[in-house]
Order: structure tokens, then sequence, then C-alpha cells
């Protein structure tokens, strides 16, 4: 008997494609060869119904082939893909693809090869403090119910051993447990601290494996009803049957935010599915997120707080150093340099964060400290070196640097930032006779640069850590004593609007890599304006009390976690066409309750001779946010082919 089959295709177009299959057994989720235009492609079955003759004015084409005799996404895998695909305005086909391993994306049939197991013989009785134990049987109570649980615990306060526990309870039941951490570097340390206490061995999963290991990894978790995933955001789309915890460890990381094509956020995706389960979901971290904090205080996620640190050794002792009186050397302050001399000489580890690699692009005078704002918006102003001009990202506002209005009697304007290069150059300069070395994204780019850098920071023969965002998150470098942020400027007086907030994550992740076990640590923070109010807010009273008056800030100006915004951005060889397009897509708001800032230049304005544009949407519902961005794709959709556009969703920086 003929059906008539819908199928998604991996193409950027967001429907579904009719074709007929001839008495075959067909199944919603299998892979299918169709005819598509002049080629044949893979494509996976969406949906199947009789087929009545006469239904269409067209001819429909039969299908070559049923790849699978099994599904490859299940019904609820498919139902949250289409959630995403929704959600996040991304073609169906494109999404359904996104949770597929790259062997069936390419239309390869499934081999025949499983994962080995080796026994994992657990060395190590865990053992909890009073405050662990208590978080445990806390959550334990809702364990077979879907609830969103925040665990919130200082710096060093033993996460890990409650995420630990919660999976061997459940693991002597049979069950899948998903553990998420932001990035691939951190899966080692993590599977060893669980491999201390499991009888079954953790597996990873990451986009550093080969396409058969991550098949042998999915196939598991389609088949086995035992086991555990650590994993990096990709991992929310495995295919669990049996999936009973969900942990997000360091659930405010933006890496969890995918900012290429499919711009998806996997900690809301692993929520998402993990309501498909009923199953519990643990977001840990000491610095949440403003949404979660939000979701905290409305009752919709249930806190949990770990106040001690595990090794019982104190927080760190901060010193600012004011750079304009003490003027940095390359970066770094005689304060620093004198600090570090000490803690080097005592054979201890010293970690130097930059807030980024590149050049920050946010203005001060050096002489009164005035951050250099827009006169339309008020918003802080962007730095485009590249064309030598000051330009608002809000409003689209541009001038000359040399037109600024006069901020005291002698102006002296200077960009904030200093690369990580210039700091490793200066430092090996100074201490020759120690091993440095620089953690970015530049210097380890491959799974034999991770494994060298994991390796040298366990075998103690790294003295001095130069490094960007990724040496912050969740490391425990012994014997590390004393922490220097360069510039912290740059995040205090961000053009981005959560600039504040990720600022406040970063003082308080990176001075807890100070000192975490046997002596007080040590934090040195250089910054241009030690009187900030919110700078002193941090240090004084922690970032809970900092995070509440941030959060005051937002409500009064409606920023997430008080509404909810998307991007639209555009671009095009032609600067005017690519501006055009996006004030006519402003136009279309007809709603109050929508707000539209811009058109103006994206934060890189030119790339590859294309100019980008961009407006940023939002409103209180997130149903209307969807139904006006839905309007603008349509409008998107029919206009010059020379014009490129994308959409983002809860962007995390805009």
């Amino acid at each position: 008997m003929q059906k008539l089959i819908s199928v998604a295709l991996d193409v950027p177009i967001n429907q579904l494609f009719d074709y007929i299959a001839e008495n075959q057994d067909i199944k919603i989720g299998c892979r299918v060869k169709v005819p598509f235009r002049s080629s044949t492609r893979t494509g996976i079955i969406v949906e199947t119904k009789k087929l009545n003759t006469g239904q269409t004015a067209y001819k429909i084409k039969n299908i070559h082939k049923v790849l699978d005799k099994s599904r490859v996404l299940s019904i609820e895998m498919m139902e949250t893909c289409k959630w995403a695909a929704t959600y996040y305005h991304y073609p169906i086909g494109q999404v359904l693809f996104n949770a597929l391993t790259p062997i069936h994306r390419k239309g390869s049939p499934s081999p025949d090869r499983k994962l080995i197991f080796n026994e994992n013989s657990s060395k190590y009785q865990l053992k909890l403090n009073e405050e662990q134990s208590k978080v445990v049987i806390d959550i334990y109570k809702n364990i077979k119910q879907h609830q969103v649980h925040l665990l919130r615990g200082v710096t060093g306060s033993g996460k890990t051993e409650v995420y630990t526990q919660l999976a061997i309870d459940l693991l002597q039941n049979d069950a899948q447990v998903l553990i998420m951490v932001p990035e691939i570097n951190l899966t080692p340390q993590t599977v060893n601290r669980f491999k201390k206490y499991l009888d079954l061995e953790p597996l990873e999963y990451h986009s550093n494996l080969t396409p058969l290991q991550k098949f042998k990894v999915w196939r598991a978790c389609k088949e086995e009803d035992r086991l555990i995933i650590i994993g990096t955001r990709s991992s929310v789309f495995l295919p669990f049957k049996n999936l009973k915890l969900l942990v997000i460890d360091e659930e405010h990381d933006q890496s969890y935010k995918q900012t290429e094509k499919f711009k998806y956020n996997a900690r809301d995706i692993g929520i998402v599915r993990a309501k498909s389960f009923d199953c519990p979901v643990v977001l840990g971290t000491a610095t949440p997120s403003f949404e979660t904090i939000h979701n905290v205080s409305i009752k919709k996620y249930k806190q949990h707080l770990l106040k001690s640190r595990y090794f019982k050794s104190m927080l760190p002792l901060v010193t600012i150093v004011d750079t304009s009186i003490d003027k940095p050397d390359e970066g770094l302050s005689k304060t620093l340099k004198d600090k570090m001399k000490i803690e080097l000489n005592k054979n201890n580890k010293v970690i130097l964060f930059i807030g980024r690699r590149g050049f920050s692009n946010t203005v001060i005078c050096s002489e009164c400290k005035t951050i250099v704002k827009c006169p339309k918006c008020d918003s802080n102003i962007t730095y485009h070196k590249n064309v030598e001009r000051l330009i608002c990202h809000h409003c689209g506002f541009s001038q000359n640097f040399d037109s600024v209005k006069p901020c005291c009697e002698n102006p002296c304007l200077v960009p904030l930032g200093i690369g990580t290069q210039r700091i490793e150059n200066k430092v090996k300069n100074l201490f020759p006779d120690k091993n440095t070395l620089r953690v970015d994204s530049d210097n380890i780019s491959s799974k034999s640069d991770l494994k060298d850098f994991i390796k040298k920071a366990n075998n103690n023969e790294i003295d001095i850590f130069i490094g960007t965002q990724m040496i912050v998150k969740g490391h425990d470098f012994e014997d590390v004593s004393l922490v220097g942020i360069i510039n912290i400027d740059a995040g205090l007086y961000s053009t981005d609007f959560r600039g504040l907030e990720k600022t406040g994550q970063l003082i308080t992740q990176v001075s807890g890599r100070a000192g975490r076990q046997k002596v007080r640590g040590n934090v040195i923070i250089q910054t241009n304006n030690p009187k900030h109010e919110l700078l002193q807010k941090i240090l004084r009273e922690g970032y809970e009390k900092f995070s509440k008056v941030a959060l005051k800030q937002r409500k009064t100006v409606n920023l997430p976690p008080y509404s909810h915004i998307g991007v639209v951005k555009v671009s095009c060889s032609i600067r005017q066409l690519a501006k055009m397009t996006l004030v006519n897509a402003a136009k279309l708001k007809k709603n109050k309750s929508i707000f539209v800032y811009g058109p103006a230049p994206s934060q890189t304005s030119k790339k590859n001779n294309q100019y980008f544009y961009q407006i940023i949407i939002g409103s209180e519902s997130s149903s209307l946010l969807s139904k006006h961005i839905t309007i603008i794709k349509l409008y998107l959709s029919s206009i010059d082919k020379r014009i490129k556009w994308y959409i983002d969703i809860d962007p995390i920086e805009q």
C-alpha cells in the first residue's frame, strides 16, 4: 500500500517535503534516501499519512530507499527538535540533523559496532559533609519527578561530590545519567572524579571524538539501561531512553550557547528534555545566571546552598590596584609583579587572567574615569579600531574619536584592553626561570594541546598560567596562591548588557581558583576605577548581593530576565542595503508590547567585505516575541538574495 510521507532534509528551508513510499515498513524517525532537485539526499521521516488520489496538483516523487529498520530519532527526540526549531526559529530539517551522529548525517548505514564497557572497581568511599548530605536528601525527595534544582555553592564547596552521590544512588537501580560540562578540557578531570567512586566506567561525548566513537556512545544511550555520560553541549541530543538525572555544571557558562548556525542553548534544551523524561535537573554553580536567579525567585526552580569550602580553606584575600596610580607595564602593575615574585619564590603557582583575547571596545578617560556614552541612548559606546570611529550598537549613532564632548580639563581617551600574548612575553622576561603556559583558544586548539595542558598542570610542571575564560572553568590547580585579574574594566563598562553579570561571575570564579586546599589565596584586581559601585558590592558583599542590585538595574530597562529578546542580523556587500533592510523590518512592529532597538552596526561591523547590521527585538511575552519574529522572517525570506540574515533567540551577547 502506498503511503505519503513528509521528510525533513538538511537544507536551510523551513518546510517538509512530501514523497511516496511503496509497500514499505515506514516509521517516523527513520532515514530515507530521496530525490531532491537534481540530487539524492538523506532525509528523516517526520509524518506519515494515507495517500489520497488527486491530492496535489503536482507529481509526488517516490523515495529511493529506507535506510533504517528502527528509528534513529525517538518520538521524544523528534518532539524536542520540533520545539527547538519553533523556539529558535531555525529550519526543522537542520535541527533534526543536528541530533544525528556524523555517520547518520552522511546517510551511511549504522555500523555493527558496540562499546566495550570496561569494569571499574571503585577504590574510594564517597564521604559527604553535613551540608552536602542535606542537599542530597533534599533533592532525593523529588528524585522521580521533573524539578529543576539550583545547587548554589561557593567555589570549592564540593558540588561534584553531590552530583556523584546522586549518580551512585540512581545507577544502583538501572538509570541513565547525563553530566554536562561547558568545555571539552573539563571532561578528563570530571571523568576521573566520578571514576573514583563509581563501579561503572563513565563515557565521554564531545567534538574531539571520531565519528565512530560518537556512534558507539550514541548506540549505548539507545540500548543500555545503565550508563553515565559526561559531555559538552552536543550531548544534550543523545538518544536517551531511560534518563533519570541531568546535571548541568557551571550552568551560567556561555559555552552552553551555540553561537554558529543553529544558535541553541543546551541548558534550556536539556531542561525541556528532562521534562519529557519526568526526571530532575541539577544546575550547579557558584555564580548563577540572572535568568536562573529569577526563576528561583518566582519559585520555578528550587535552590540548595553549599556555603562552606570542602577542604575548609579560607576564601582568598582580595587587593584592588588603582591602575591610574600604579600604572601597568605591559598589563602588570608594580603591586602585582612584586606579589608574583613573593609567591613564586615560595614555589607557589600564579594565574593571570585576561578578560578577552582581543581588543576591548569600550573607551574610558584615564584622567576622570568617565566612560564614553552614546549621547542619544546613554549606552556605552564602542570603539571600532578598523575605521577609527565610536559607534553605538543600540541606536546606530556614530562619531569620530576627536569629536567626543570633553569630560574634564585634561581628557585622555583610551580603549580598555590588552592581549594574552603581550602579557605572556612580559612574564617570560620577568621570570625566565619559571615555566609559563598561555591557556586560550589560540594556544590550545586541538585534542593533543588539551592533553598536554592537563598533563603539565597535573604534574606540577607549570608555575604561571596566563589565560582567558578557559582557565577559570572548573579547573582545580594545586598550590595556586595568587590570581591576578589584569583588566576588569573591560567587563565593568562593556557595551553588552550582560557585561556586568559576566564580570561578576568572572571575579567570583577566578578568585575561587586561589587557595582552594592548603593555603589562603590572594587575588589582585587591577582597575582604572576602584570605586565602581558594583565592583565594591561584589567584593564586600559577594555575588548574591551584587546580583540583586544588578537585577534591579535590568528591571528598570526591561531587559532579560524581565523580558525575552532576539537579535535579527543581516549582512550584505552594500552597506546601505543591509541597513535599509532592517529599517524596513523595524517598521513591521505593530504591537505596543514589542520593543525594537536599532538598526545599528553589529559588534563586528565589517568582515570579508560584508557589512553587518542588527536590530534587537524584545517583549515581556515569549509567545508575542516569537510571533513577531515569524512576521520578520516572512519579510526577510522575500528580500534581495544578496542579503544574508540570521536570528538569535536569547543571545548571550548582542
